[in-house]
Order: structure tokens, then sequence, then C-alpha cells
């Protein structure tokens, strides 16, 4: 039996990494299933054989970007070492670094990103430029650093706008700067962003993106103090049930756990965070059990148990290296113990914030 030759293999993969980059979800899963059986049948080639190893990475860094889909268990990627071409390298290195952001080691995606930084240099490509930028902007925004996270993605902003084929690339961008301005307590730069992001979204058609900006919707006007308008996108996004069963789901219903309780409502709260533990079983996510187990404590707990519960917690994230959610959730623990007039319990909540901030801002930048 005649073997394909590596070259039609290598054409299609490049036609994969082009659906790829234009977040292009579906396309993407057709070629992957198309191009997978073809391996056996090719002629041996180490350089394609490494080149379809990280794009597959990528696809699934993409499927959960795009889809909530979580990314399983994944082998350990080679760069091909001196004999490897340029771009292999350079995408060994940026795609390295997305899936550290993607399993939160923010500080080993730094280190891989500097590196695919330094190979970017010799790549002539903008669409590479602006998902690099794209990307690193991203990290910067998980690591609070606002400023610096907003001149990366305007860099790639500014470069996906000029190639009409890249919507979903630009609406990813949008995302990223209404975050920023929702932290730095621009709500109406941030809200301008996100109502550009769903227009584009809903003309593609697009159900599931739409629920991931109302999910950002929700953040914004829970950073706003409005819970109640809070809660009702979040109402929308736990009702689809694409979205509902896709990893996202964690987030939303930690947001709707949290808003929930601040407006009063413990019943309702309960019965989420009842859900949202038995749903993570299954799914081992021992970060969202430590952050919903501090609003459960702060909140319904009573008695120095409840403080204890909300110390554990909290320690946990620090341990996990969530720097952000432990300065979040100990600033919130810190308000509802100052609440109920128990000072000393809340100075010590305060302080722990104090040290997450620390934390984050040393994080080594690029």
């Amino acid at each position: 039996m005649n073997k394909i030759a590596a070259e039609e293999v290598a054409n299609i993969l490049n036609t994969w990494y082009r659906a790829i980059r234009r977040n292009d979800a579906e396309q993407s899963i057709r070629i992957f299933e198309e191009v997978k059986p073809m391996l056996a049948e090719m002629e041996e080639d180490q350089e394609v054989l490494i080149y379809y190893s990280l794009l597959e990475l990528r696809h699934k860094i993409m499927l959960y970007d795009t889809r909530g889909k979580k990314i399983e268990q994944q082998e350990e990627l080679t760069n091909g070492g001196s004999a490897a071409s340029h771009m292999t390298s350079y995408y060994y290195y940026l795609f390295s670094g997305a899936y550290e952001v993607y399993k939160k080691n923010y500080e080993q995606a730094i280190s891989f990103y500097k590196i695919a930084e330094k190979k970017l240099a010799h790549v002539h490509d903008e669409i590479e430029v602006a998902q690099f930028h794209d990307k690193v902007g991203k990290l910067y925004y998980y690591l609070g650093q606002n400023i610096v996270s907003l001149n990366h993605t305007r860099q790639a902003m500014e470069i996906f706008k000029g190639h009409g084929d890249h919507d979903m690339n630009l609406v990813s961008t949008y995302i990223t700067m209404a975050g920023n301005y929702t932290e730095m307590g621009k709500y109406t730069e941030a809200e301008e962003y996100l109502t550009e992001a769903i227009h584009t979204v809903r003309k593609a058609g697009d159900c599931f993106k739409e629920m991931q900006l109302l999910h950002n919707f929700a953040l914004l006007y829970a950073a706003m103090d409005n819970s109640e308008k809070s809660i009702q996108f979040l109402e929308i996004v736990l009702d689809d049930q694409a979205y509902a069963a896709s990893d996202y789901y964690f987030n939303a219903v930690f947001l709707m756990i949290k808003e929930l309780f601040k407006v009063g409502d413990h019943k309702r709260a309960a019965a989420f965070y009842k859900e949202g533990k038995e749903r993570s079983k299954s799914a081992a996510n021992k970060i969202f059990d430590a952050k919903i187990d501090i609003l459960y404590a702060a909140y319904a707990g009573d008695g120095e148990q409840a403080v204890k519960d909300c110390k554990d917690n909290i320690e946990i994230l620090f341990q996990t290296k969530q720097y952000d959610s432990a300065r979040e959730l100990s600033l919130l623990t810190a308000n509802v113990y100052r609440s109920k007039s128990l000072y000393k319990e809340a100075a010590h909540f305060f302080l722990e914030a104090i040290k997450a901030e620390e934390k984050m801002k040393k994080v080594e930048g690029m």
C-alpha cells in the first residue's frame, strides 16, 4: 500500500492551523477528524509529526476557549531540538505557554512566552504577531496587571481589525479589554467593548460565544454592585444546556453563589452551592471547591469553624498560586466579618488580601 506523502499531510495541517487561528471550532474539528487517521498511513517525517502534536494541543486550547471543553491529560510535547524548523520551535513555546495559562501556571507561562517572543522577531506573519499579543494580554489580565494587558491586547486588536476573516479573534480581544476596564472601574468602556463583541457574535450565529459574553456582562454588573442584574444574566447562561455542560459552568456558578449571598438570598445560594459541589466531584476541581467553600463559610457559616474554613481554603488558593482569587475572597471575607462587627477576624483577612496583592506583584513579567 502506498504511503501518503508527508507534504500532503503538512498542507492539510496548514489548513487546520488557519482554522484554529480564526477560532473556527467547527472547521477545526472537521479537519482534525480528517487528518488524524492519515498519520498512520503517512511516510515517515518527524517534523510533520511534531507539527501535528503541537497543533493538536493548540486545537484543544481553542476548543476550551470557544466551547469550554476541558483539556484532558496532555502528553509532553517536544520542540524537535536543533533539527526543528524555526516555526516549529516558535509554536512549541507559544502553545506550551498557552497550555500553562490554561493550567493557571502563570509563572511557567511567562517563561515560555519570553522564549516565544525572541523567536517572534523572525516570524513575518502579522496574524502570528497578533496571536502572540492576544495571548500575552490575557496572561497579564489574569495577573491583574491591567495596563500591561491593555497594551498587548490593543496591539493584537489593531492587527485583527485589518483582516476581515478574524472577527472571532477580535471578539477575544474585546473580552480582554472589557475585563481590564472592569477591574479598573471604567465600566462604560467595558460595556462598550462587550456590546460590540456581542453584536459580532450574534451576527456570526455563535450561540455558545454569546453565552460567554452574557457571562462577562454578569461579571461587569457584579463589579458595579448591581447584583440583581448580574444574577439575571447568570440565569440565562446557566439555563443554556451547552454552556452549563461546559467547563465554564464552574465560573458561572461561583459568581451566582457570590451574588445571591450578597443580596441575602441564602436559600438559592445554598442550592447552587450544593449543586456545584456535586458537579465538582467528577471534575476534581479543588480550586472551585475552595472558592465556593469560602463563600459558604463566610456567609452561611457560624463561629470559629467558619473562620477556620475560610482560612484553610484561602491557604489552598495561596498554595495553588491563585493569588487573584485569594485577594478577591480575602477582601470579601474581611468585609463580611467587618459587617458583623468581628473586627479581629476582619483584620486577619484584610492582611491576607494584602499578602495576595504582594504575591501578584512579585510574579516576574516579560
